[in-house]
């Protein structure tokens, strides 16, 4: 009786945590309110202007959520699907990160090594001085290679592109020195790229080709241009407060930093490798890892293998990374305590992304964390492009208008040309250095408000109105000057001061009748 009363208890125990498991399952499930998920996106969507975006959510190892929204080709009126490819901008560092780390368990390489040992002549200065740089320094952003050395990066689609790239940065002077502090350069991972070639004697795009299908990703490519099937989204820029298409420039040599290719069907097999795979995040949190905070991030944020770790309590609280090329962008987001991860990929550059999934994050945990609400600098930016463009277009209208009444007053014969003095010619030299002081404060405005980013480059990345806004900023002030210059050489003739004279008398004379 006693042994059957035990099969009995046991049975009932074992029938208790099954019910238990599935309604936790289901629990889970039920956490995921697709309705509020799609809310969320159908906002930031509307408030950064973004036409197209793909999410996915992955709890555990899991897909619990997969999704598009808009359009990846507005003309066409093409959806945006779960395979709808994305360029996803620096969240590429963690797939190099990755190549990296396999290589040395490969022995093929290792952290601590000089870059110099797999890129001989890399001897970037501090103070004047060579500096012995680390591939661990580059995964951690503390090598003290600049953050304006993005500019270096040029439009290039040649084979070897990244060899340029990288060959600009052989004895470049350095912000810092190595492993002293944290400094975000795209270009680190760059040269992690070229280590990769170096060490495997393939190329990086042939070599990333293997490592995406030895992970399941076999859709995802390095490079937008290897793309050979499927749908690649276009790529939007604003422009005067809406979405035009933009085709950027290609630049390969940036490939291991910020141009792989992706759709939300493989960023979810990423982000399952990332919740799942106790290797590859025990080396991501690695406590020996973290000893270099991130300041602009937050008190306790580190950097790792294309990581931001931010910790609380001792603990991992998430992993976060933003993507952004010059019209697509992308954010992933990991909480490891929850399991849950979040892809967001758009086809704009825009910090609705990140917006998108943090509040997305926040929806499924339930926390009252609060997600910072600021404007899309790059909205911003369009804004103010627009009421400059416009100011400067009135202001050009106005001064065209009282040229042709002052031309009209000299063909009167109410100005007559000016004795070639020495005020004369410094009054006029005056309007030549004026016009020269003009054309290059944008380059001046440029180094203060885009730390020290060239004008090119940010016509490339910011808003297309900046191409607007220049062009009637130079034309109006090119005109201006040139009318002054002009004015310069002219004097109002006798007949026409004695004309107004006569006026005047003219004038008072019926006013005192």
């Amino acid at each position: 009786m006693r042994k059957n009363q035990r099969v009995i208890y046991l049975s009932f125990l074992l029938a208790i945590l099954w019910i238990s498991s599935f309604v936790g399952e289901i629990y889970a499930k039920e956490v995921i309110s697709p309705k509020a998920i799609d809310q969320v996106i159908e906002e930031q969507m509307e408030l950064g202007r973004i036409p197209g975006m793909s999410v996915v959510i992955v709890k555990k190892d899991e897909v619990v959520y997969q999704k598009g929204f808009g359009y990846a080709d507005r003309k066409k009126k093409k959806q945006v699907t779960a395979s709808t490819f994305f360029e996803i901008g620096s969240t590429s560092k963690a797939f190099t990160a990755l190549a990296i780390v396999e290589l040395e368990k490969q022995g093929k390489l290792h952290v601590k090594d000089p870059v110099s040992s797999y890129i001989p002549g890399f001897f970037p200065t501090y103070n004047g001085k060579p500096q012995r740089l680390t591939v661990e320094q580059l995964m951690h952003h503390t090598s003290g290679i600049p953050f304006q050395s993005i500019a270096l990066i040029q439009p290039d689609m040649t084979k070897d592109a990244l060899k340029k790239t990288v060959d600009q940065l052989k004895s470049i002077e350095l912000n810092r020195k190595p492993g002293s502090s944290f400094e975000y350069a795209t270009i680190n991972y760059d040269v992690l790229g070229l280590i990769i070639e170096h060490v495997t004697g393939t190329s990086y795009e042939a070599y990333m080709k293997k490592l995406f299908k030895r992970h399941h990703l076999d859709q995802t490519e390095a490079g937008p241009k290897r793309i050979k099937s499927g749908s690649v989204s276009e790529g939007f820029k604003l422009q005067f407060l809406a979405p035009h298409a933009y085709e950027a420039p290609e630049y390969r040599g940036n490939t291991p930093a910020g141009y792989i290719v992706m759709n939300s069907q493989d960023v979810g097999t990423w982000l399952q490798y990332q919740l799942t795979d106790s290797t590859w995040s025990r080396f991501v949190i690695n406590p020996d890892h973290l000893t270099v905070n991130v300041p602009e991030e937050g008190k306790h944020v580190y950097y790792n293998a294309g990581w931001y770790i931010k910790k609380a309590d001792k603990q991992v609280d998430s992993l976060f990374h933003a993507g952004s090329n010059p019209n697509y962008s992308s954010f992933f987001l990991i909480h490891p305590k929850e399991e849950i991860a979040i892809g967001v990929l758009a086809n704009m550059n825009s910090s609705h992304t990140e917006q998108t999934a943090r509040l997305i994050a926040k929806t499924i945990t339930g926390t009252n964390e609060e997600v910072e609400s600021s404007m899309d600098p790059f909205q911003l930016i369009d804004q103010l492009s627009l009421g400059a463009t416009c100011l400067f277009i009135l202001l050009q209208i106005v001064s065209i208008v009282r040229f042709m009444k002052w031309k009209k007053r000299v063909k009167n014969g109410a100005f007559v040309r000016r004795d070639m003095s020495l005020g004369v010619w410094l009054k006029s030299s005056g309007w030549v250095l004026l016009l020269i002081g003009i054309l290059l404060l944008p380059m001046i405005v440029a180094q203060l408000a885009f730390n020290g980013l060239p004008w090119k480059m940010t016509f490339v990345w910011g808003p297309s109105s900046l191409i607007e806004l220049a062009i009637a900023y130079y034309l109006f002030f090119m005109w201006f000057c040139t009318i002054g210059f002009i004015k310069g050489f002219m004097v109002t003739s006798p007949a026409g001061k004695r004309g107004k004279k006569d006026d005047r008398q003219t004038d008072f004379g019926h006013s005192s009748l």
